[in-house]
């Protein structure tokens, strides 16, 4: 396992450093090499935590929502170095309850109960119950005033916390195309959004969810 991450972080040119997080250990792949579509949300990671210009200079059109719309595309390997390149290590097999429990700790962590509760009666893929407020989920029905509500509570969070939110939805939705998030703040440059968590502490939470993300 350690030699396939390894592998991943080499392809484009970066490697773990002492302190667990990651740095150029070959500029000229870095800037040059052609690198996989689904190690795209690894690579930016990492150089954005690097280097948010050179990110941004190397990905210029890559959004958050598609580095996290990525995960279905990634090996365990691809996802693990995402998760490295924030400090973060995973567990070598893709369990779904785990992903639930990191789930539960950020809604809580984050203060995040205004946009989810839990729905036992209907619960999604792996007996994951978590769902978006704003539906009345025995008919399926939007709930215009609780959609008013959960949008305005949106806009008084912080970047950080409003990137959390979206990429829980994006993951929650499978597309950028978000009925809750319409209208909100949501189409954040990749490198200045990593940026961003990483200054506001959420980086390692916001890898770990993605990485682990099983389906829902």
């Amino acid at each position: 396992m350690h030699n396939a991450l390894t592998e991943v972080l080499d392809g484009f040119g970066t490697e773990i450093a002492p302190g667990g997080f990651a740095t150029f250990s070959d500029f000229a792949k870095a800037e040059n090499a052609d690198i996989h579509h689904s190690a795209v949300p690894a690579a930016v990671t990492a150089f954005a935590t690097i280097s948010p210009a050179f990110a941004r200079g190397r990905f210029p059109d890559l959004s958050l929502a598609d580095v996290v719309l990525k995960r279905n595309d990634m090996d365990y390997c691809e996802a693990a170095a995402l998760a490295a390149v924030c400090g973060q290590r995973i567990s070598p097999w893709r369990d779904a309850a785990q992903f639930i429990v990191h789930l539960h700790k950020v809604i809580d962590r984050y203060d995040l109960n205004s946009f989810y509760g839990h729905y036992p009666e209907h619960p999604a893929n792996f007996g994951n119950d978590i769902r978006p407020h704003g539906v009345d989920w025995d008919s399926h029905e939007v709930n215009d005033d609780a959609i008013r509500v959960w949008r305005d509570a949106y806009k008084r969070l912080s970047p950080a916390r409003q990137m959390i939110v979206a990429t829980i939805m994006w993951l929650y939705v499978g597309s950028n195309n978000c009925f809750w998030l319409k209208h909100l703040p949501n189409k954040w440059h990749a490198a200045d959004a990593i940026k961003l968590m990483k200054s506001a502490g959420v980086l390692g939470d916001w890898a770990t969810l993605v990485a682990l993300y099983p389906g829902w």
